[in-house]
């Protein structure tokens, strides 16, 4: 919501389609909210306490995941966005930033001075490559951070019984097989460079979601009394001095 949110006030267009969150919010409420279901109970469980009825309904637990993830993910997009044109790699010469440049072409409608940018190549080229390396990169980030969303109590090792559990990896294997298959043949039905990415751009992908995992790590020490919690708690009707 904050990238389409920002980009479209500022860039006067959303990073992100309107296609490309359909499959964005496919893959995760539906796709990986089954995967994560598949998950067998341990016999760790037995050793947690009970949640009380009166608990909040948003944990300070799960604003600190929520948030965390989302403002590092953020960051990565928007740095993308713009700033790709001064360091993110492109082999097709004429996509890129200048004959003289070896990085991509801003694929914003245009420039912070109102001169056009992508969009004098649009009508012939569809989306940029840039604006495509975004949506991979954020999809791809969200791939891998599934799997850390397979623990909830900051456990360290998110990969715990991971390979046990052949529906998750399954699921988790077609979503990816998903992303490359929309991102290399999509085209103009579903907004992407009709030229795909390179192995350079994969890579780049890769790693970013691969560091969501390392990431991850810090902001599990970061202590849940920093973060607020939401939803009211229910009162005592004993306590209540309107009883």
């Amino acid at each position: 919501m904050f990238t389409a949110f920002v980009g479209s006030v500022v860039l006067k267009e959303s990073p992100l389609q309107a296609i490309q969150l359909l499959w964005i919010n496919l893959i995760m409420d539906s796709f990986a909210s089954l995967a994560l279901a598949t998950e067998a109970p341990t016999l760790e469980l037995l050793n947690r306490p009970p949640y009380s009825r009166d608990e909040y309904i948003v944990s300070r637990k799960m604003v600190k995941n929520l948030l965390c993830m989302g403002i590092y993910e953020i960051i990565i997009v928007y740095v993308i966005v713009f700033a790709g044109e001064y360091f993110y790699p492109e082999p097709n010469v004429k996509l890129r930033y200048g004959r003289d440049s070896p990085f991509v072409y801003p694929g914003r409608v245009s420039n912070w001075d109102g001169t056009p940018l992508w969009s004098k190549y649009a009508k012939d080229e569809g989306t940029s490559r840039q604006m495509t390396n975004v949506f991979n990169v954020f999809t791809v980030m969200q791939i891998f951070n599934l799997i850390n969303c397979r623990v909830i109590n900051d456990e360290l090792n998110v990969f715990k019984g991971l390979f046990t559990n052949w529906m998750f990896i399954m699921v988790w294997i077609g979503i990816a097989g998903g992303q490359v298959i929309i991102v290399q043949l999509g085209s103009y039905a579903l907004k992407v460079s009709k030229y795909g990415l390179a192995g350079e751009h994969w890579a780049i992908a890769i790693g970013c979601g691969l560091s969501t995992w390392v990431v991850s790590i810090f902001f599990k020490m970061v202590p849940d009394t920093w973060c607020p919690q939401f939803g009211s708690k229910q009162k005592d009707p004993l306590e209540d001095p309107e009883h």
